[in-house]
């Protein structure tokens, strides 16, 4: 389950990631699909969490666990509900 798991998280990280790539250095289109199945789905959600911290921390090079990178996370979608409100300016 765990290796099922660190595999989701491998897929989504590659996918973000390489929306900031050139097609020609792209790692996702060498990836087999993941299945999607609903009894799975909040293992997806949760990878998919997962992946964005692991992009955050390559990129950054900050060593926040993924609790404190969840937290900043929910700052950011806070202030972008505040934007999207008319109550906090760009």
């Amino acid at each position: 389950m765990k290796e099922q798991f660190e595999r989701k998280i491998l897929h989504f990280a590659a996918a973000l990631s390489d929306a900031y790539k050139e097609e020609d250095k792209k790692e996702g289109p060498g990836l087999a699909p993941l299945e999607l199945k609903a009894d799975e789905l909040t293992e997806d959600f949760t990878a998919m969490v997962y992946a964005q911290w692991a992009l955050y921390r390559k990129i950054t090079e900050d060593d926040v666990d993924i609790l404190g990178f969840s937290h900043l996370v929910n700052r950011l979608v806070f202030q972008q509900v505040m934007k999207d409100n008319g109550v906090l300016q760009n």
